[in-house]
């Protein structure tokens, strides 16, 4: 007789379905496509993805709006919320939106339909997953242009925005993150200090810049 079907780490087609069926979209993403291949690409719907003690900024809604706006329909991933280690830049992409170079924490993000393909593509997930998102978007700076703009060196990016042409080539994990976070987490205290960024637990870690 055929025993159980494996849902192992490498059943891509079984995870590709079932998260088809619990993909709920939140809106659409209508800037401009990153990939030259892309530029008739319709807007993509996307999913927003929070965590259920995430604290949001006022007007959340009005500003997802503007960021979906300006985040290009053939993204992969954008956080919203998120702690950003030091010598880890961020360049500026648009009004609202950046690159990041690394990003730690899940606290809110918004996930496209190719971009839940490409992250069932590149399972299985190595240690705890924010981490292993944040090393996927790190892969992406891994060369010269990486060097430029300072990863693993700097906070601040060194050098502007590499030009689409290059970008294409280089994001192979095409993550985007809103340049003022959309929310933030409660961390170890219910007190609105710990959403500070003078907030005591914060300060513990000298090697992290926080969101919120």
């Amino acid at each position: 007789p055929v025993g159980p079907i494996n849902r192992g780490e490498y059943d891509h087609e079984w995870y590709r379905k079932k998260l088809s069926r619990m993909f709920k979209i939140s809106g659409f993403a209508r800037g401009s496509a990153l990939l030259p291949s892309n530029k008739h690409m319709d807007p993509a719907p996307v999913c927003v993805i929070l965590e259920d003690d995430a604290v949001l900024v006022d007007r959340f809604a009005e500003r997802l709006a503007n960021l979906l706006e300006e985040l290009p329909r053939d993204f992969h991933f954008c956080s919203l919320g998120y702690s950003r280690p030091k010598a880890a830049p961020m360049v500026e992409y648009s009004t609202h939106l950046g690159i990041p170079s690394c990003l730690w924490y899940l606290t809110g993000y918004v996930l496209s339909l190719e971009g839940t393909r490409h992250l069932i593509e590149s399972l299985p997930v190595i240690g705890p997953v924010d981490s292993w998102i944040g090393m996927k978007m790190c892969s992406n700076w891994d060369n010269k242009f990486g060097g430029l703009l300072g990863v693993g060196k700097f906070t601040k990016a060194k050098t502007s925005l590499p030009s689409r042409k290059d970008l294409a080539q280089i994001m192979k994990f095409r993550a985007f993150a809103a340049l003022v976070p959309l929310c933030a987490q409660k961390v170890g205290s219910s007190s609105a200090s710990t959403l500070t960024r003078d907030g005591g637990w914060r300060n513990k870690d000298t090697d992290i810049t926080y969101s919120g």
